[in-house]
């Protein structure tokens, strides 16, 4: 195996890393504050554009107000901020209220690190109780001195108790919908309710949920429901499940999504670690380069489910060293679509939902046309052909061929 084909990766995917950071560093300095420290909520607010004001004002739900000049909305922010203070904090999770807890702590600061995203710092500016601020030559997260006494009045048992139970409510909302795509508001209720067994106030948990959501960026809400980030076509991927009504969503269980609803979790099915062990007799990988492509595969899989886009994709990050490989190659990603759980199948796999009914064929991934007739399909393991105008296995109804068959 020669140096090319095991090194690294285009230079473009590195220049495109460098341009973000440098976005992000621009943006940084935008919205960094320099005043002295401690200070407080009047202070700092008087450093605010009228803009990031307004965006206070939108995210606390102030009405009425919107018509306020600034000197006028910034002693309405000073009156209403701490108002609203613990109903704010009353809406976090875990790492949130453990970030508050450090910021008092600390006496109203702590360092920034590197990797605490722009979205995260707006969040905390647009809810009025931290901003980022450059103090002798330190990025810092501050908080004014009026929150942090009022933070240590709000602080008892039945706030933390709040805060374990927003934890469990975001992470498995985030586990159900990073295996189903989409799901509606009834049904993340009913899920999570059967799993803690407890009651859930459809109010409360969508305050939770938005609130997480502009926070983490994981889920976003759409037309069509409570929608996970990586899915780029809403209304398609809930189309696509109303057509497989006899399909109910996998019964994962509460372990399962606590785990998935974690942020940068991949799910790498054996089929999946087989394919990138295979990948690593070939390529100089990192734990975060097999990551990476794993994360890329199960969107290109459940955004187009064509085989021929995860080998371009493929090919954009690796230099393929001759055909043999590609015929290997192949099979393994074969093997990974019929293994990989589909929003579309409500988190089953194709072999899953195969299985279930008779006979037992496999919903194969749609291989290059180039190499495969286009009236059949052939699974690599069982080498049975599947007629294109059989029922398609998954359960929509349609002809195999236009369905999980087709030929883009």
């Amino acid at each position: 195996m020669d140096k090319k084909t095991r090194k690294a990766k285009p230079a473009r995917i590195e220049l495109g890393k460098a341009h973000y950071r440098q976005l992000e560093e621009n943006n940084e300095q935008r919205i960094m504050r320099r005043i002295d420290l401690p200070y407080k909520l009047l202070d700092v607010l008087s450093t605010l554009t009228k803009a990031e004001l307004d965006n206070i004002r939108k995210a606390l739900d102030l009405r009425g107000i919107s018509a306020l000049k600034k000197d006028e909305l910034i002693l309405e922010l000073v009156r209403s901020i701490p108002a609203q203070f613990e109903k704010i904090i009353g809406r976090f999770d875990k790492e949130r209220y453990a970030l508050l807890q450090k910021l008092v702590k600390n006496f109203g600061k702590t360092r920034l690190p590197k990797e605490f995203s722009m979205e995260k710092i707006r969040c905390w500016m647009n809810w009025g109780i931290a901003f980022p601020v450059i103090n002798e030559g330190e990025r810092l997260l501050t908080m004014p001195n009026e929150l942090v006494d009022l933070f240590l009045e709000v602080d008892n048992v039945e706030l933390q108790r709040t805060i374990n139970r927003n934890t469990e409510w975001v992470n498995l909302t985030n586990g159900l919908l990073y295996y189903n795509g989409i799901m509606s508001t009834s049904n993340i209720l009913e899920k999570i309710s059967e799993l803690t067994r407890q009651k859930i106030d459809s109010i409360d948990f969508l305050n939770v949920f938005f609130n997480a959501s502009d926070y983490y960026h994981q889920t976003t809400f759409s037309a069509y429901g409570l929608t996970d980030q990586r899915v780029h076509d809403a209304k398609f991927t809930w189309e696509e499940q109303k057509k497989r009504p006899s399909i109910d969503f996998f019964p994962f269980t509460k372990k399962q999504l606590l785990l998935a609803g974690k942020p940068g979790y991949v799910d790498k099915s054996p089929q999946m670690n087989s394919f990138l062990q295979f990948l690593n007799q070939y390529y100089d990988l990192t734990p975060i380069d097999r990551d990476d492509i794993a994360h890329e595969l199960i969107v290109i899989i459940n955004t187009h489910d064509h085989l021929n886009v995860a080998i371009k994709y493929l090919q954009s990050k690796l230099e393929f060293p001759n055909f043999e490989f590609v015929q290997q190659l192949t099979a393994h990603l074969t093997e990974v679509f019929n293994h990989t759980r589909r929003w579309m199948l409500k988190g089953h796999t194709p072999r899953e939902i195969s299985q279930a009914r008779k006979p037992e064929t496999i919903m194969s991934a749609r291989p290059a046309a180039k190499n495969f007739p286009k009236s059949n399909v052939i699974d690599f393991n069982s080498r049975k052909t599947v007629s294109r105008n059989d029922p398609c296995s998954c359960g929509s109804g349609k002809k195999y061929k236009k369905c999980c068959g087709r030929l883009k």
